[in-house]
């Protein structure tokens, strides 16, 4: 590869996406002294990239290598994915977080549209505008796409660009229309187990036809396809990650990048071509002890349970206190099994509803109908035994390596399973939308954890969730899923998804010369 060469990646600022380019983006940078990274995306990014340079930049220095260029910040006005799923007039989260059945999961699989594309027509023209701006000032080489950034992927595929698309979602979402026997593939949004019992087969297929209806029918494709015409080209096409797999087989000569792999998925009969399996891409963190020495010394002094429900899960007082009913009922059943030795501790970090002028709770203030959930485990708060946080400095990563704790639990996003999984910790799973639910399934047919609120769902429920905890922890199958979430872990070494991602974004920038 000769000269400097220019790579720009575009993604959301919501971690959940952003985390595979900040991951591949560190490797970059350390893996070739000959390129200039761009990170395009929303103001709320900005310090994550500067972070991340930063530590990449550390980290090239401990390996003894020439210091790589910092990364160079874009930023996109707009407003990113997550903050625009959000909004009432979506009615995304409200339509996903109903009660799993024939009826709520259809609206959840009508409601895919605005889950591609939650902007106004004028809003997605406006950041598209943002893209093309970028791209103009860049010149970039190569470029790489998140594929909820919607608007990257249809400029790229209207420009006729050098691109790809590096994705943190599964095989899944990408291989759906090549399978033969689509009806004994599970859908996103209906929560159905996973092989598919023949009695739930018609329902499969019901849904199939939903998302099909839908996507030929939405007003909102059609008005964003339209604004685009209209003001772009007139044969400008409109690119969502439904054309990449989850509804359309992707481009034939599209490279994308899977933070997954076979043995960590359903099984498939087909593989399209066009995907690279990369294995889980995560982002490179600092040892617990670097960032917070304080929680480093209290999470050796006992076995650990590692509560963390993302960005997106806000808990109300009423859920928040059935969860610590729970863990009490854990804990207290740990007391009477290890009277010596290292107690058994809870680490959670609760995310809250606002309160209903829509101010978020004072930070770590747990008053008024708060007080349930801090009462219930008052007397293992005092003696410190179970923290309780809205915010934690060190990333889930620098915690989950910490080598103490023995079971993550968490929303089922990727980005937690793929954590736990390379740090060889049993889950307890605790679903409430879409993917999160086929998480749920894989964990169980992996034998690394359990679906914790299977019937609950989409919250969960003291006895249930507690059932859950007391199996993995200490039932009869407890050292099996350690054994396996240990197997899993030195199959896939937390480093190697970013690695082989980077990789293959240099040898195909090579191939283009």
């Amino acid at each position: 590869m000769e000269g400097l060469k220019r790579l720009l990646l575009f993604t959301n600022s919501d971690f959940g996406q952003a985390n595979v380019v900040l991951a591949t983006a560190h490797e970059l940078g350390i893996a070739c002294e000959d390129v200039e990274i761009h990170i395009a995306s929303f103001q709320d990014l900005r310090s994550g990239v500067d972070d991340a340079s930063r530590f990449m930049q550390t980290t090239a220095a401990q390996q003894k290598k020439k210091t790589p260029r910092p990364f160079v910040f874009h930023k996109i006005e707009g407003t990113s994915w997550g903050p625009a799923t959000k909004r009432p007039e979506t009615a995304i989260f409200e339509t996903l977080e109903l009660t799993p059945g024939v009826v709520n999961s259809a609206k959840g699989v009508a409601i895919l549209p605005a889950v591609m594309i939650p902007w106004s027509p004028r809003e997605f023209l406006d950041m598209y505008k943002e893209t093309e701006r970028v791209f103009d000032e860049v010149n970039p080489d190569l470029t790489i796409v998140e594929p909820l950034f919607t608007q990257g992927l249809t400029f790229c595929h209207y420009r006729g660009a050098r691109w790809m698309v590096l994705s943190p979602n599964t095989i899944k979402e990408f291989a759906v229309p090549v399978q033969p026997k689509l009806a004994a593939l599970w859908n996103a949004c209906s929560a159905l187990p996973y092989p598919i019992p023949w009695s739930l087969i018609p329902w499969n297929i019901y849904f199939g036809f939903v998302a099909g209806y839908t996507l030929l029918t939405d007003t909102r494709l059609k008005k964003t396809t339209e604004i685009l015409r209209d003001e772009i080209d007139p044969s400008i096409s409109l690119m969502t990650m439904m054309e990449l797999g989850v509804l359309r087989p992707a481009p034939p000569n599209l490279p994308i990048l899977v933070a997954n792999s076979p043995d960590i998925d359903y099984p498939f009969s087909i593989i399209p071509p066009q995907l690279t399996l990369c294995g889980p891409i995560i982002r490179a963190a600092p040892p617990i002890r670097e960032v917070d020495a304080g929680l480093a010394e209290w999470l050796s002094q006992g076995s650990t349970i590692y509560v963390n429900l993302g960005t997106h899960h806000k808990s109300n007082p009423t859920e928040a206190h059935q969860m610590s009913k729970a863990f009490r009922k854990v804990l207290e059943h740990a007391d009477t099994l290890h009277s010596a030795g290292k107690p058994l501790q809870i680490l959670w970090k609760l995310g809250r509803v606002p309160d209903e002028e829509g101010n978020a709770p004072k930070r770590d203030t747990y008053t008024g109908e708060w007080a349930l959930v801090t009462d219930e485990l008052q007397a293992y708060i005092k003696s410190d035994r179970v923290r309780l946080t809205d915010w934690l400095v060190a990333e889930p990563k620098s915690v989950l390596g910490s080598q103490n704790i023995v079971c993550s639990v968490s929303h089922g996003g990727a980005n937690s399973f793929y954590e736990a999984l390379c740090s060889g910790i049993p889950q307890a799973l605790l679903p409430a939308w879409t993917d999160c639910y086929d998480f749920a399934n894989r964990v169980e047919l992996l034998g690394i954890g359990l679906w914790a609120n299977k019937e609950a769902k989409p919250r969960w429920q003291e006895d249930e969730f507690a059932e859950a905890l007391l199996e993995i922890l200490f039932g009869p199958e407890s050292a099996g899923m350690r054994k396996r979430a240990e197997e899993g872990a030195s199959r896939h070494p937390e480093w190697e998804g970013r690695q082989m991602a980077a990789q293959e974004i240099l040898n195909y920038l090579m191939r283009l010369g």
